[in-house]
């Protein structure tokens, strides 16, 4: 999988991915900003590697205009930002009509494992997991998400599981307005 960060211009991206074509990367990613939906239309009609985007999609309408232009094959749609779990399974289910796969941006592991795992792996076969920010992001709480063996098991606990550790908290205060 390679990011691009937004930063490539057309040209620049249709040629590179001719050059790394017979690797078969899993996909490119986010090649160009949100705004140029043309570009990523372009290069997905002129490279046979799938071309992903969708962390900065902040709905299912988004996701629609980008499948129905033809201009991703992979929808990496943010938990956080695409307006959390209720809006991430309509947005795999508008992706499930394009025959697109969603694999959920790296943040909010919580709600990307729920919704994965109650999905057809056809459409939902991964979540993403930014190893590096994930050690320190998830520190206060006393059981962190954490992949073995590249694998996550759905926490037991109610809801997502989340529980906060009282022995990473320094000092706890309560707040009251008047």
């Amino acid at each position: 999988m390679f990011d691009a960060f937004q930063g490539w211009s057309q040209d620049y991206a249709i040629s590179w991915c001719k050059q790394v074509e017979q690797y078969r990367p899993r996909w490119i990613e986010e090649a160009f900003h949100m705004d140029k939906l043309e570009s990523f239309v372009t290069l997905r009609r002129s490279t046979s590697i799938p071309v992903a985007t969708g962390e900065h999609f902040y709905g299912r309408w988004e996701v629609n205009e980008f499948l129905k232009a033809g201009a991703i094959s992979v929808v990496q749609a943010d938990p956080e930002w695409c307006g959390g779990l209720s809006e991430l399974l309509k947005i795999i289910a508008v992706a499930s009509l394009y025959d697109a796969q969603v694999i959920p941006h790296g943040h909010s592991i919580h709600a990307a494992l729920h919704a994965v795992v109650s999905q057809s792996p056809m459409t939902s076969p991964l979540v993403e997991y930014l190893y590096s920010k994930m050690q320190s992001y998830y520190h206060f709480e006393k059981h962190p998400p954490t992949p073995v063996q590249a694998h996550f098991a759905l926490p037991e606990r109610p809801g997502f599981g989340i529980e906060l550790d009282p022995a990473k908290v320094q000092k706890q205060s309560v707040q009251t307005w008047s």
